[in-house]
Parts: structure tokens; sequence; C-alpha cells
């Protein structure tokens, strides 16, 4: 219950006399109760407090004047004055001057100390905190309840919305997207946008969406409260969706990794809801941010939010996303969904798209091309025809990139400390088929300073332009470092 002036006044046992005609006005409602003596007590005081003093201080009447107004105008919830110790009554002036401020003032007899009318006021305003703490306690529960239902987001926001008196409440993605609202418009629930700009919900420090409400609201502990919770929702939700993507990733490297046979591979695929005899597009995403935030940042939100899995078939292979895209559904429009919420883990994410074939082997064939497409460079890549480079740069088992990191360490050495272009030689003249004239010209190299480059990349190399082996060797080990995404210079 509320601390009330008129409460206050009407109990008997404090025997409190009201001198005012504004004692009476309407519920006066008390924050709490300040005993002072001093000359100008405004600074220590605050709107709805009740003041109590003695009148030890002397006061002129124009002093009396200002100081009743300035407590009028604050307003503090009344003015008790105590008599029986400076003064036997309330002076008279006292009370005509409170009765023109506007000011509620009452008498308070020496033989009841401030103290129990301060104890009187505590008592009710810890009860009412108390009330209050309970009341948002059994909200905050509700909520819990109800999203941990089965009625999960939806029921939510139901309750918050009987809840608020807000209008209706909404959960929006970062880019503006409504995922959820209720109470649903006669359109559905993807129209409409909220009113306020809401509070974020997080996931591991990250904004992953926001709830707002139609109109402002005053139980934004409320809203706050149920921001956190789904919160918590989405990362145990992404927990368990990343658990199944994991698990359909084994599968895809045994599969492409050719370490099961064929039949079995088709009854793990197909208990993962991959019809291995119908054909399938596979897109292959990478992200630069790294397997831990790809794992714990959701950038599916819609199927955490439903406790849905994947509308497709995704799988989690170390640093990289495979969606298998079946018949009936487009698989580049896919891929720039994938990349669009790919890009809330970090910015250069590759796409590669492969061509829609059938089988066990089809699957394999368009990881193949998948990875090859999107090493040419970030965004989405559609697949070209896969070439035996293709498979080899993209054959997970061979040591290519060692391979590379090898042959072309004292290239990359020396181009370094001599601010050389050794590696952009090499690769221009692989490029034009070990041509020494139009290497030169695409270098704008005089062919003496040509050939004094090549003889100290074989120098440095211990490889020979001149043999086969040793240029396919050097080349390889370019094209390594290209699909690994280091530039080659």
């Amino acid at each position: 219950m509320s601390a009330l002036l008129t409460d206050l006044l009407a109990d008997p046992a404090l025997r409190l006399r009201p001198l005012t005609s504004h004692c009476h006005e309407g519920p006066r409602a008390i924050s709490w109760v300040a005993t002072t003596e001093l000359p100008d007590p405004l600074p220590f005081l605050r709107a709805g407090e009740l003041m109590l003093t003695t009148g030890m201080l002397e006061r002129s009447p124009r002093e009396w004047d200002v100081l009743l107004r300035r407590l009028a105008a604050l307003p503090v919830a009344g003015l008790g004055f105590g008599t029986g110790l400076v003064h036997q009554e309330v002076p008279k002036d006292v009370v005509e001057r409170a009765e023109h401020a506007g000011l509620a003032l009452f008498g308070s007899p020496v033989e009841v100390p401030f103290v129990q009318i301060s104890r009187w006021v505590a008592d009710r305003v810890f009860a009412e905190r108390y009330a209050q703490v309970r009341r948002t306690a059994d909200v905050q529960d509700t909520l819990l309840r109800e999203l941990l239902s089965g009625r999960g987001l939806p029921g939510l926001l139901r309750r918050l919305h009987g809840h608020l008196d807000a209008g209706a409440v909404s959960v929006t993605a970062p880019d503006g997207r409504l995922l959820a609202r209720h109470p649903a418009t006669p359109e559905g629930p993807a129209s409409g946008t909220p009113g306020t700009p809401g509070t974020p919900i997080t996931v591991d420090g990250a904004p992953v969406a926001r709830l707002a409400t139609e109109r402002a609201t005053a139980r934004q502990d409320l809203l706050s409260f149920a921001a956190s919770v789904l919160g918590l929702e989405v990362a145990r939700q992404q927990a368990v969706l990343t658990g199944r993507r994991e698990l359909l990733g084994q599968v895809v490297e045994d599969v492409v990794h050719r370490a099961v046979p064929d039949a079995e591979a088709r009854r793990r695929l197909a208990a993962h809801g991959i019809d291995p005899a119908a054909p399938h597009a596979v897109v292959l995403a990478r992200v630069p941010a790294g397997p831990a935030r790809l794992r714990a940042l959701p950038w599916t939100l819609g199927p955490l939010l439903d406790r849905g899995g994947d509308v497709l078939p995704t799988a989690l292979v170390e640093d990289s996303v495979a969606v298998f895209v079946p018949e009936g559904v487009d698989a580049d429009a896919t891929a720039h969904t994938v990349l669009e919420r790919l890009r809330a883990t970090g910015p250069g994410v590759r796409v590669g798209v492969g061509a829609r074939r059938p089988g066990v082997a089809g699957l394999r064939l368009g990881w193949f091309e998948a990875r090859q497409a999107g090493s040419t460079g970030a965004g989405v890549r559609t697949a070209a025809p896969l070439s035996l480079t293709g498979l080899l740069l993209g054959n997970l088992d061979l040591p290519l990139r060692e391979l590379s990191d090898t042959v072309l360490a004292p290239l990359l050495r020396y181009d370094a400390e001599h601010g050389g272009e050794l590696l952009r030689t090499l690769r221009t003249y692989l490029a034009h088929d070990a041509r020494p004239a139009p290497t030169a010209e695409a270098l704008t190299l005089h062919r003496n300073s040509l050939r004094h480059r090549l003889r100290r990349i074989e120098g440095l190399t211990g490889r020979s332009l001149d043999r086969l082996d040793d240029r396919m060797e050097l080349w390889l080990a370019l094209h390594a470092r290209e699909a690994d995404g280091e530039a080659t210079g």
C-alpha cells in the first residue's frame, strides 16, 4: 500500500492535526520523510517528501512566506510542524501563509516524536516497494514460463503485450526485418514496424535483434527482462542448432573424403534430410571470422525464434557453411541469402555455388566446385566446370598449402627484404605459358631484366623454369596460395 498524507493524518495513534484545507486535497503520496531545521532545506529535499520541523530557527514573516511557497512549488507532500518544544502552537501567520501558498500543513504534538511518523511512512513505503518487487517477480516468472512452454516466443510476446499496455510488441532483426509481432495485423505478423527504439537482444555480447513496443512504456524493467530472457533462449537454441549442423558436417566430411562407402554415405545423408538420389546444388560459404564465432553467433534467427531447424539441410565444417539445395529451390538466391546472413559474423564472406547433380558422387563433385568458385573472391561466385586444378586444390587431404609455403618462401623473403617483385614475375611468366616476350610486355619490363629475375627465381627456389615438372610445382604452389586467400603479388 502507498504512504498517503490523508492516511497519515487519519491515524489516531499519531494525533496529527490538519491545519490547512490542502491536507484533504486528493491523494498526496509520501515518498520519504526529511526532518530538518536548516535555513534553506530545499537543496536537500525531493518532490513527494514529507518535511518535518520544530520551527527552531527564527524566521521573519517574509522568510516564512518564501520558504512555504518554495516547498509548495517543489512540491513536498506536506509540512509537519512540531509543537510543544519551541512553539506551543503553530504560529497563525505560518498557517495563513501555508494556506495561501497551497501547502498541506499539519501540527504534530511533542508526545509523538518525529521518528514515529518516519517509521509509519517507512513501513508503508517498504511494503509498497516489496509489493512492486513481488508483482514484477510474478510477471517475470510468467514470461519465463511462457517462453519455455510450447508457446515459445509468440506466447511471451502475447503476455508482454498484456502487461505493458504499450501497443504491439515486436522483435526485429538488425537489418529492420520484422521477425515476430503481437498482436498480428490483418495482413499478417510481417506487417507493421515498431514505434520505439526498443531494447537490444544480445548473444555473446553481440546484438542479434531488438525487442520494441508500439508506444513508450513505463515498464522498461519488464522489457529489459524479456530481452535478456530472449537472448538466453536464442543462445540455447543456437547451441542446439549448431549441434545438428555439426553432426551433418561430420557426415559431409566423410562423404567428401570418401571415408565411408557410398551405400553408408547415402544412408547417413538420408538421415539428415538429404535424398542422395535427387539432384542437389551445393552452396558453400567460408567465414573469415573463424569457427568459434560461426557457431556462437546466431545468423539464422528465424529458426531459433521458431524453435525449428534449418529450412534447407545445413552443415558446419570448420570455418565453412554448406547448404544443400534441392530441385525447385533457387540455388543462387539461397547463396545470396546465406551471404547476407553470414555478414553478421564479419566482412569478407566467400560463397561458392556448385552445379546441381544427383548421387553421392554428385554431392562430392558439387562440394569441390563450390569450394573452387568461392576461392576466387568475396561475395557469391558460381562455379565454372570443375577442372583438374580445382580438384587438386579442393582436395582437403593434399598438403598443397604446405607445399606452397615451402616452395615460395625464398621468393616471399626476397620480395619482403628487397622490395622486389619476384612472386609477381613468376605468376605472370607462368600465366603467359612461359613465353618471355608477352611476359615482359605485361610487366612493362625489358627482356634482359626479365631474364635476370627468372634466373634469380631459379636460384632461390632450386627449380628450373625449363623443366615441365618444376614449372608445374611452382604453378601449383601459386594456385594453392590463391585458393587459400593469399595475394600473390
